[in-house]
């Protein structure tokens, strides 16, 4: 599994806007792309302005699928006009535990 999690910035006054189109983004990964596992928006306990993405693939095939998609497009237009990021926060594969087997 590949894994990976962003991070935005938002002005006040589209901090609805950016939530609106980031559970867009999320409900259309889910149902739309058969590679997305997970796909959660966080919203930073420190500061109510950034917002994270935690997002799950079944590998990194299923992520550039997923960025060359119309929902990931739809939400990178519509966010990039005020939004600050995506800044990355950590990307990676899962390591499986053979003992959990």
């Amino acid at each position: 599994m590949y894994q990976f999690a962003v991070s935005f910035t938002v002005p006040a006054d589209r901090r609805e806007d950016f939530i609106t189109e980031a559970l867009r983004d999320a409900r259309g990964s889910l149902a739309d792309e058969p590679g997305c596992l997970r796909f959660d928006l966080l919203a930073d306990p420190d500061d109510p302005l950034v917002f994270h993405l935690n997002e799950a693939y079944t590998d990194e095939a299923a992520v550039e699928l997923h960025r060359a998609g119309e929902n990931f497009q739809r939400f990178i237009k519509a966010v990039s006009e005020y939004a600050d990021g995506p800044t990355r926060r950590f990307t990676g594969t899962t390591v499986e535990d053979p003992a959990a087997e």
